[in-house]
């Protein structure tokens, strides 16, 4: 069960009377992590109480430390340690200790991997399975590998559009989180504005893991068909369509937005799919997931490059009324329904057999059209 809570304000006195007394003596290790003090000092982890409580039984032993050891894993992402080193580190280190909210006693390294598995209920221990060879069909630099099953975004937005969610996915505890510690707080400070125009693109993720697995045969031949043991099952192949080359591991699908005064790129929504799925499947589902985590912020358009150019796609925004603002796919070039003689150039004007734009509103005879 859920063991004590201490709300934000209290840690923000511990920290600020912890760190008091150790700058009396050691001044040089505060400036050192200011930034992460300026972090975790600001980072208000009371909303996440209610959403990994029923991630918890009412009896049991109680779970101490869970927003401590929470912070202690934002920090440590944020120095760039690994989790078997951590636990030292902090032992060692009293303003470490002191900004995480640790006191005198502090929990070992499995109550980490208790409180990760929790929010993250997702299988990775290793598994024993077929090689899974690298492909060798090579696709044009900017070009992507075409979707599995043509028809699948169609069949997801008649089912989102008829009101069937996505509730079962491992990560939405923690989408859950930074719903509501980061991007909710962010729009109380005024960075993220209530009518938003977000952006959704895919990126590739490769793993630290071997796509060869590691033999448990006693085969000669490196390359038999034998099942191997993989330390990533979940990894998959995926074209890198910026780098044309093939990579091992996953594709992130992030939902962005723009502040123009800070000029500064703000992420909204984090999610990880299979490194060989297609970026229209992701951003169906990710737009979907995120306006159902955000109901308050209205999305006034939606941009993403031409992996989201499909009707499927329109037809959902159309039924949200958001604007599209999506590049055209190159393999429609000149698949328009205007006349041969009209061409569009390449920001979207009409252009006449004359060679002269289309201007807006224009006046005078002369310009009627034209």
């Amino acid at each position: 069960m859920l063991g004590n809570w201490l709300p934000h304000k209290e840690y923000q006195s511990n920290v600020i009377e912890s760190l008091s007394c150790i700058a009396q003596t050691s001044p040089e290790p505060i400036r050192e992590y200011k930034d992460a003090i300026s972090k975790l000092y600001l980072l208000d982890l009371d909303c996440l109480k209610p959403i990994i409580a029923p991630l918890y039984s009412h009896t049991g032993r109680k779970a101490e430390y869970q927003p401590e050891i929470f912070r202690s894993l934002v920090l440590m992402s944020s120095v760039h340690y690994r989790l078997d080193n951590w636990v030292e580190k902090l032992q060692n280190n009293p303003v470490l200790r002191a900004i995480c909210g640790f006191g005198d006693k502090m929990p070992q390294t499995a109550s980490y991997y208790d409180f990760i598995d929790r929010i993250y209920p997702l299988d990775e221990s290793p598994c024993l399975r077929s090689i899974d060879r690298k492909p060798t069909k090579k696709y044009a630099k900017g070009e992507k590998i075409p979707p599995k099953h043509p028809e699948i975004v169609g069949k997801l937005v008649a089912k989102i559009i008829d009101g069937r969610r996505f509730d079962s996915r491992p990560e939405l505890t923690l989408q859950k989180i930074f719903a509501r510690a980061v991007v909710d707080k962010s729009q109380g400070m005024g960075l993220i504005p209530t009518i938003v125009d977000v952006s959704g693109d895919g990126t590739c993720i490769e793993t630290g893991a071997s796509h060869y697995g590691v033999k448990t045969c006693e085969c000669k031949d490196f390359k038999c068909s034998c099942p191997r043991k993989f330390s990533d099952p979940n990894a998959t192949w995926g074209w890198d369509s910026h780098n044309a080359c093939y990579f091992y591991g996953y594709t992130g699908y992030f939902i962005s937005c723009y502040n123009k005064n800070r000029k500064l790129d703000l992420p909204l929504y984090l999610r990880f799919v299979e490194a060989r799925r297609h970026d229209s499947v992701p951003a169906v589902v990710a737009l979907t997931e995120f306006r159902d985590l955000h109901p308050n912020m209205i999305i006034n358009s939606f941009i993403s490059d031409s992996a989201s150019d499909n009707y499927p796609t329109y037809e959902l925004l159309d039924h949200w009324d958001i604007n599209a603002v999506i590049a055209l796919n190159s393999r429609a070039t000149g698949c328009f329904s205007f006349p041969a003689a009209l061409f569009i150039d390449d920001n979207g004007n009409p252009v006449c057999p004359a060679g002269n734009k289309m201007r807006n509103w224009g006046s005078g005879q002369k310009h009627l059209l034209w």
